[in-house]
């Protein structure tokens, strides 16, 4: 299965009235991607960037976040593995290299 097929969009952060630790946070765009899952549930899922294309760090360092190859969604490889893990529902666990995904 191929990111492209799956709907793939980057995600924006920060911005007016959206603060962190009490500190307003600018308004930055494509800091994570999501995308419908590859389980074919329809769920959409969404992970934080540790390199956003913007250059910038991960703006909530406390979550988990991808490291980010690729500088499109044909080429895009994530590390480490990402895993599903949804009470009832999608346990979906696999790789996204050179813009595929492989089940583990």
């Amino acid at each position: 299965m191929r990111l492209v097929d799956l709907e793939p969009r980057w995600v924006g952060y920060g911005g007016e009235d959206v603060t962190h630790n009490g500190e307003p946070v600018p308004r930055r765009e494509r800091v994570a991607l999501s995308f419908l899952c590859p389980c074919g549930k329809g769920e959409r899922v969404t992970l934080m960037l540790r390199n956003p294309p913007d250059g910038g760090p991960n703006p909530i360092p406390e979550l988990p976040a991808w490291e980010r190859s690729g500088e499109d969604f044909a080429s895009m490889s994530l590390t480490p593995s990402i895993q599903r893990r949804d009470p009832g529902g999608c346990q979906w666990h696999g790789f996204l290299t050179d813009g595929v995904f492989r089940s583990c």
